[in-house]
């Protein structure tokens, strides 16, 4: 059997995070949202990542200003 696909990535529209926000909510809900909508099906052994940006912005360690400045550069 020949290998068809290798890894495939796909981006999941989410409200825009601030400081303070609860990613597991925010990624799970909107992991389950494009589910129930049938843009995506979730199989054994995928895997769910988020950028570190939004990372940085619930911690509060960088601004949206800041990660602006960053992909200008």
């Amino acid at each position: 059997m020949s290998r068809m696909v290798g890894t495939v990535s796909m981006g999941i529209r989410a409200p825009i995070i601030r400081s303070g926000d609860d990613l597991v909510e925010i990624v799970t809900n909107s992991v389950l949202e494009t589910v129930k909508d049938g843009a995506l099906t979730i199989r054994d052994r995928d895997v769910i990542a988020m950028t570190e940006a939004i990372v940085a912005r619930a911690r509060d360690s960088a601004s949206v200003d800041d990660i602006a400045a960053d992909v200008r550069a």
